[in-house]
C-alpha cells in the first residue's frame, strides 16, 4: 500500500510539474520580457498617417520602428521607454513612458526609436535638443 502511495505522489507531482511548463513559443510574446538599449531620436506628423496608416499629431506618445522588426505586425502594440541619459541638457534621466507603434523608421538600427516630439519631450523634461538623441532602455508592454 505504502509503494502504491509513493507512484501516486510521484505521478501527481510530475502532471503538475509538466502543466506548470511554458508552453508559447510565439515570437511575440518572447519580445514582451526582452529589454533593449538603444537610443531614441525624433520626428515631426507633418499631417501625415505613419505606415500603420493612422494620423497623429505631434504631441500624441507613439514610435516609429526600425525596419528589422516586421512594423505591420507591430502596430498599435506598447512600448515602455526610460531615459537613461546621455545628450546636452537631458534634464529628463530616469523619466519612463509608454508610446504606441505608429510607424516605420528606415534610418533607424534594430534598437533604435524614432518618436513623436511629444513622446521625445515628455521623456527629457521638455527638451527636444540632447542634442537630438539620447540612450533609452526599453521593452513591449
Amino acid at each position: 500500500m505504502a509503494q502504491t502511495i509513493s507512484y501516486t505522489v510521484i505521478l501527481l507531482l510530475a502532471a503538475s510539474l509538466a502543466g506548470a511548463a511554458p508552453t508559447t513559443t510565439d515570437s511575440t510574446a518572447l519580445t514582451k520580457r526582452t529589454n533593449y538599449d538603444g537610443v531614441a531620436t525624433y520626428y515631426y506628423q507633418n499631417g501625415a498617417a505613419g505606415s500603420c496608416g493612422v494620423y497623429h499629431s505631434d504631441s500624441d506618445y507613439i514610435a516609429a520602428l526600425s525596419t528589422y522588426w516586421d512594423v505591420s505586425s507591430y502596430c498599435g502594440r506598447q512600448i515602455q521607454i526610460t531615459n537613461t541619459g546621455g545628450g546636452q541638457d537631458n534634464g529628463g534621466t530616469g523619466n519612463v513612458i509608454t508610446v504606441t507603434v505608429a510607424d516605420t523608421c528606415e534610418s533607424c538600427d534594430e534598437t533604435h526609436l524614432d518618436l513623436s516630439t511629444g513622446a521625445f519631450e515628455s521623456l527629457t523634461d521638455g527638451n527636444l535638443d540632447p542634442p537630438g538623441e539620447f540612450n533609452i532602455n526599453w521593452h513591449f508592454v
